[in-house]
């Protein structure tokens, strides 16, 4: 194996790093930490319908607020490239 670059040698044993300290937590755990067989469903689906839902409304609710703040109208645009050509002159007048 040749001299790797920088990046990739240290992604290498950063990757190699991860999987040995992986190994040996594996390693230390106890035997009763496995998988005892099957999954068995005992709770209500509520709480999860209630998050999905959550997250929908929010979802909802950022998209509108995007769609209502994102027009403009003309005066507004006038106002903004005033400002942004005031900033420009500023800042060239203070280079100079």
């Amino acid at each position: 194996m040749g001299i790797l670059p920088r990046g990739v040698a240290a992604t290498y044993l950063s990757g190699t790093a991860t999987g040995i300290f992986g190994s040996l937590l594996l390693l230390c755990l106890p035997e009763g930490a496995a998988a005892q067989g099957l999954p068995v469903e005992k709770g209500s689906h509520l709480p999860v319908a209630l998050w999905l839902g959550g997250a929908f409304v929010l979802g909802i609710a950022i998209a509108y607020g995007i769609l209502r703040t994102r027009s403009r109208t003309s005066a507004e645009k006038r106002i903004t490239d005033q400002a942004t050509k005031d900033l420009y002159v500023k800042e060239n007048r203070d280079a100079n």
